[in-house]
Formats: structure tokens, sequence, C-alpha cells
């Protein structure tokens, strides 16, 4: 029987990365890698990026920094782990302490007796809740074999029309990979209310929404889907009211559930989510077996619960911790807040923390506040701008959530509020943070410090109003823009309420015009003139007055 001191079930992210730091730690331990596929530790995440043409060649997506194949030589001679591809661990022995291997190729089958056990599992595809014929034409989008399959029909022109079912994090990056490079005709269906549903509020959804449109691609929201079946080899989606779409190409992005089967059936304890459940040093229910990567659940830092989270950056943390346990070094992972970003196109989307329709669900007195902000001075070459929504608790000031969209840079800023919120930041937090400064990078004061300013504004009685509100009938809506902006990007004519343009500098002389108990709305460019506005009118005794957040360009990004 073979002996190691440690094994490893699986090989992308967590356990490649387990191995590695296992390898410097404990030098002279036997480390055994099992892989079911022929590649190992590929990067999953690129495989949006090589369909696209992005990358190209999915070479790249197994190469280290310095030109070297990834490959079981290289983890043998540069790490001194020994890796096994196209081997399926068949069970878990607990009691034993031994894994049944069973070799893809030769069905050769045999016992691995192990010290410590490492779970890298990974996930899978979710299942779709209605019947799907079985076709080429039709794949998911999570192993190297779907992008490559992919990108082969598209290069080869056999794909004019693609759907995409879902419209997650996968489905948007697919949506741009089929419609950006290849130019193919893409249609996107989501069962939800908005893309990307889980990971932001419907308004700042409603503006990476908008990118991907003005890219060509059409998008279908609360979609229910009956059957996808084949005509003559032609798929055809069959949606609940009698409609039908048929196309080329069919990529069901539906999410993925954790690969717990092995640890089912050998007595692991498994998660409310459906992942394994470890604890903070990763460890599972049995002392002896460690997990990590997207087969375990994550404690999210915010909520206090725990949430299935399948992304590659932490499933590498993963593997740091668990290999620093096992090296017997205690070291923990404290949980999530879900950060994430992604592409759209032109657009850059990112989210952390909790968005304000999940804050409201598990009961936080939640406020939220948004802006538009140009990523360096508007005087500089090239600005970029974005939108920035943040949630905030109202009782003590807490920070809670960061939403951004837009061209510019915003993953600096879900960076810095992640790490304002890893230290149970506050909204004076924000005012005090201290950002590096030169008009190449950023303005003189960053976003940061204005939405900091605006909630503490908020609890001394300004209101805001989101960037997609609907003023309500009876209301005033004051354009505060130069008549000149005014006239080159007019604002879209509602019903039921009116449009005056005052500019800004006309606003003071203008007050005896207006009605201070009607319903007001000021919104500019961006939003500073709105604000300023907002504290004006209401000094001069108007009692509802409401900024709309993010100004003109929020809906116009």
């Amino acid at each position: 029987m073979k002996k190691s001191d440690i094994v490893i079930i699986g090989g992308v992210a967590a356990g490649p990365k387990t191995a590695c730091c296992l390898a410097r730690r404990l030098q002279n331990a036997s480390i055994t890698l099992y892989q079911r596929e022929d590649i190992v530790s590929y990067a999953g995440c690129g495989l949006p990026y090589f369909a696209s043409g992005d990358i190209e060649s999915f070479d790249s997506l197994l190469t280290t920094g310095y030109g070297v194949r990834r490959d079981k030589a290289f983890f043998a001679e540069s790490k001194g782990v020994d890796v096994i591809t196209g081997a399926e661990i068949v069970s878990i022995d607990r009691a034993s302490k031994t894994v049944t291997v069973r070799m893809l190729k030769t069905g050769e089958t045999f016992e691995h007796k192990y010290g410590k056990l490492v779970i890298a599992t990974g996930s899978v595809p979710k299942k779709p809740l209605f019947p799907v014929e079985t076709s080429d034409r039709i794949r998911t989008f999570t192993r190297p074999d779907d992008a490559i399959a992919f990108r082969k029909a598209a290069q080869t022109g056999k794909i004019g029309k693609v759907v995409i079912v879902g419209a997650g994090l996968i489905g948007c990056e697919v949506a741009e990979a089929a419609a950006g490079l290849w130019g193919i005709e893409t249609v996107v269906l989501e069962k939800e209310k908005q893309i990307l549903p889980y990971a932001l509020d419907a308004d700042m959804a409603a503006i990476a929404e908008r990118e991907m449109k003005r890219k060509g691609v059409e998008i279908l929201t609360s979609v229910d889907i009956d059957r996808i079946s084949l005509q003559y080899e032609t798929p055809v989606i069959e949606l609940h009211g009698g409609s039908r779409l048929a196309c080329d190409y069919v990529i069901l992005c539906l999410g993925v559930r954790p690969e717990v089967s092995l640890a089912k059936a050998c007595g692991l304890q498994i998660g409310v989510r459906g992942g394994i459940l470890v604890d903070s040093h990763m460890m599972t229910s049995d002392p002896n077996i460690y997990a990590g990567g997207d087969c375990v659940e994550s404690y999210h830092r915010t909520t206090g619960s725990y949430i299935y989270m399948p992304m590659g950056s932490l499933a590498n943390k993963h593997g740091r911790v668990i290999a620093e346990n096992l090296a017997g070094v205690p070291t923990e992972f404290k949980g999530t807040f879900g950060s994430f970003i992604v592409k759209i196109f032109d657009m850059n989307v990112g989210s952390v923390g909790i968005t304000h329709k999940l804050a409201d669900t598990i009961g936080y007195r939640a406020e939220t506040v948004w802006g538009t902000f140009p990523d360096k001075p508007d005087y500089f070459p090239e600005f970029k701008i974005y939108s920035l929504k943040m949630v905030y608790a109202s009782d003590d000031g807490r920070i809670l959530g960061l939403q951004a969209v837009g061209e510019g840079d915003v993953c600096r800023r879900i960076d810095v509020f992640s790490a304002l919120l890893q230290k149970g930041g506050t909204v004076d937090d924000l005012l005090n943070f201290e950002h590096c400064y030169a008009p190449p990078y950023s303005e003189a004061l960053d976003p940061m410090h204005h939405l900091g300013a605006m909630a503490v504004a908020q609890t001394r009685g300004v209101q805001f109003a989101a960037p997609d509100c609907k003023p309500v009938d009876g209301s005033l809506l004051i354009d505060l823009r130069e008549r000149s902006e005014a006239v080159a990007e007019p604002m879209p004519v509602g019903s039921g309420y009116e449009i005056s343009v005052i500019p800004l500098g006309e606003l003071r002389s203008r007050l005896a015009d207006l009605d201070k108990s009607r319903r007001t709305y000021v919104i500019c460019r961006r939003g500073p003139r709105a604000y300023q506005a907002a504290i004006a009118l209401r000094n001069e005794g108007f009692s509802d007055v409401y900024v709309v957040g993010g100004g003109v360009q929020a809906a116009r990004l």
C-alpha cells in the first residue's frame, strides 16, 4: 500500500496551493496530489478570456510567470510533490486513513494511506431545473473543455447566434467573449429581475446592463425556461408562455455547487449551503482531514452566516491556511466579505460586503448613498468615471458594503473598502482615510471621503434617492446643470412630474418661484451641485428635498 504524510484530492487551485506551501514548510514530508483531469493547476478564472481570444493560447493558463508549464514534472522537480493525474478517488476510509484510487485510463484500483488528508474537490455545474437534450451545442462553462469547444466553434464560424442562460459573473463574462471579439449575436436569459442578482442592487446592475445592451447583447430578465430541445440538431429554448428561441449554441451558466460526494460518503459534516463545513483553521469534522476551495462554505464576516462563494482568490487563501496548520503553525481563515470584480466590455463592476437588499433582508437598519466620480481630475487627459453605492448602518455608522460600476479604477476603491470592513470601519473612517494624491492618479479628495461626507450629511437630514428613481407624481425635478449641459444631454422626460432647468448659480434668485412644501428632487451631472443645492433648499425651509444620487452620468454610464 502506498503511504504519504499528506494526500491531497484535487489539483486546480486550493490543492496545488496547499501542496506548494507545504513543500516549503515541511521539506521532508511526503506529499501526493491526485487530480481527476489530465491537467493540473490551471487558471480556471481565465477561461472566459481564453474563450474570447484575449488570451491567445490555453497553455498560458498552465504556465508560471517565468515560462515553465505547471505539470507533473514541474511539481516533482521544483516542489518535491508527487502529482498523479487521470486519477479518481473512489472513497475515503476515515477509520483506516486510506483513500481508494482508480486510474481512469487503465481501470487499476489501489489504496493509498494518509497521515493527513486535504479535500479540494472543487465544484460541479448546477443541474438545470428544466429538461435539456444532450448535444455538443449545449454546454456548461466550468471546465477547460467548455472554453476550448466554444472558441473552436467561434473561430470556425459555426456560431451565428448564442444563447447564454444565466446572468451571473460567468454569464456576463461569456457574453462579452461571444459578442465582443467574435461578433456573435448574443442573447442572455436570466430568471431574476436583473443581471448579477446576488452581487449588486438593481439600480447598480442597471448600469452594467445598459453597457451590455449598448454592445449589442440582448438581455431578457424574469425569464422562465420550460425546456431546451433540439430540432434537426439546432438548439431551441422554449420559454414559459410559449415563446421559442432558436440558436446555434447554448451555454448554461447556472452557477456551480460544491462537489462533496466523497465528503458526504465518509460522514464529514456538510453545511447549510451544501459545502463541507470547516472551522477557521480549515479543519473538517474529522481532525485528520482539512478542506478548502470551491467545495467548502465560508463564514461571511458581515452577515455572521455561512455562504457559498467559489472564487479562485479564496481557494488560494484556503490552501495557504491549510498548509500552515498542517505544518504546525496555528493559522486562521477568518472568513470573507464577498469581494468580487468583473469586466463587462468597457465597464468594471465590483462589490464587497452586502447589498442594501440583503441588509434589509437580514434586519440591518441600513442607509445608502450614491456618487459618480472621475478616477482622476477632469482636467487630466483620459480620465474615466464610475458610480459608487455605499451601504452603512444608520444606528452606529458602521460601513456594510460598496458597489462600483464604471470605466474608471473601481478595483482600488473596492480593495480600500474591504480593508476598512476588516477593521470594523465606520463612516468616520472613510472621512479620515488618507490616500495617495497626484493628478495622474486621483482627485485631491478620494471618493471614499465623499461617500463618508454624504453619509454624515444624511444623518443630518439630507435625503438621497437612487439614480434610477422615478419622481413621485406632482413633484418637481430641478436640473442644476448649466443650460449648455442640459441641451447637450437632455433629461429623459417622464410622466407625472415637472422638470425645470435651474443652473446652480441661478437657484438662490429663483427660490421665490418655488413651492417649499412640494416634493423636490435635485440632480446635476455627478452629484456635488445637487448636494449643495439640497442643503441650500433645506436652509430656506424646503421640507421635502431629495438628491438624485450619482447624477445624470449615473443614468448614462
